[in-house]
């Protein structure tokens, strides 16, 4: 069994990119951009001394760059509490789950986002299911 990695930890960033890269090779189209940064409150000290830790990524065509820390230049910008967010962040997105968000979003919520997350590349839900089984 592989190592599960805590969530949004430097490690859990390293692998983000590994996956990302397969994906953005494989699917990513010349011409096509998207970016995002999530920021996530919070954060236990192990991850986050001063308890917000941040990544983020930009995807141009088939190529990616993903890397650690807030920035504010993304197409979509999310901000959430760790502890709220890690459950869905463990959470591997069937088409019934996806279904069943889409008809019943959540009515309690902190996350803010800002940006379009609809211009987001399919592909990206199958980059947060292969995270999903190995987030702590």
């Amino acid at each position: 069994m592989t190592q599960k990695l805590e969530f949004a930890s430097e490690p859990w960033v390293e692998m983000v990119r590994s996956v990302l890269e397969e994906l953005v090779a494989e699917h990513g189209q010349q011409g096509r951009a998207f970016s995002v940064c999530e920021v996530f409150t919070e954060a236990p000290v192990s991850i986050a001394e001063g308890g917000v830790v941040a990544w983020h990524f930009y995807i141009d065509g088939r190529t990616v760059c993903v890397g650690s820390g807030d920035v504010d230049d993304t197409d979509v910008k999310i901000r959430a509490d760790y502890t709220e967010t890690l459950p869905n962040a463990r959470l591997v997105y069937t088409p019934e789950i996806l279904a069943d968000q889409a008809q019943n979003p959540p009515t309690h919520t902190t996350v803010q986002v800002e940006g379009d997350v609809s211009l987001m590349p399919e592909y990206l839900i199958e980059m947060h299911n292969q995270m999903a089984v190995l987030t702590a």
